[in-house]
Order: C-alpha cells, then structure tokens, then sequence
C-alpha cells in the first residue's frame, strides 16, 4: 500500500462513522424532537385533529430520514459482519415497513377535504404509536453497537 492510501484510509473510516451518526442523529433526534417538542405545541395551538393532518404530511419526511439511515446502517452491518447489527438494522426494517403500511391505513382513514376522521381512528392511531414506540427503543439502544466505546479506548 503507498503511503497515499495508507493516509486515506484513517480519513475516509472518520468520515464514514461521521456520516452515520449524523444520519443517526438526524433519524432518531428528529424522532424525539417532533415527538416531544412539535406534537405538544402543535396540539395546543391549532387542535389535536389539525395537528394530526401536519404529522400525516412530516412522517412521509422521517421515513425518507429513516430509509436513509437503514441503508447507512445495513451497510455498515455489513461491512463489519456484526450479527447484532444485522439484526438491528433487520429489526429496523420490520418496523418501518410496519410503520410506512399502517401509516397508509390510517391516511386512508382521513377525510382531507373537511379536515376530520372518523371515531375509530384513534384506536388505530394508538397501534402506530405502539410501533413508533418500539423504533424509538431501538433508536436509543442501537449506538451501543453502532458506537462501540472501545472505539474511544482505542484512541486513547
């Protein structure tokens, strides 16, 4: 290996673990901030139900987000042929496609034109929030393995 790869190759593993904890960051704290932060205030200002018909239109965003992260992190699965985070980002994509079908669903429940739905919603609203529970709980746990402390120990 010459000498120009060999500095190369520190840089690019710095930028690439960069990448997915940004993407993390991006996926999970985006997840936490509308959640804790968005909804509330969004629910006290304009109404529970015109708050929902917001959220309706930002999900399709955070699964774009979380796609993206997925894929960073099944790479990165791979990359290091760690069964736990094969199994994560596996796990990861269950709950999104759970998340993006039933997020169909519900949509298919709303009543665009006049701003409502129907009395049954937030009973199956409550099973989404269920499975968005359960990818925040990954979310939390999953930089135990993605950002293994030895990393730091490594360096120092």
């Amino acid at each position: 290996m010459e000498n120009s790869d060999r500095r190369q190759i520190p840089w690019l593993a710095t930028a690439r673990k960069l990448l997915l904890l940004l993407a993390w960051g991006l996926w999970w704290g985006g997840l936490c901030f509308y959640a804790v932060v968005v909804v509330p205030i969004g629910t006290e200002t304009i109404g529970s139900v015109e708050q929902g018909f917001i959220t309706q239109q930002v999900t399709w965003w955070h699964n774009l987000v979380t796609g993206l992260f997925l894929a960073g992190l099944t790479a990165e699965a791979c990359r290091r042929r760690s069964r736990m985070l094969i199994l994560a980002s596996s796990v990861l994509g269950i709950i999104e496609i759970s998340l993006i079908l039933w997020h169909a669903h519900l949509t298919g429940m709303m009543d665009f034109p006049n701003q409502a739905v129907p009395p049954n919603f937030y009973g199956e609203h409550a099973i989404y929030l269920w499975i968005t529970a359960a990818e925040w709980g990954l979310g939390i746990i999953l930089p135990v393995w993605l950002f293994p402390a030895t990393d730091q120990m490594q360096r120092s």
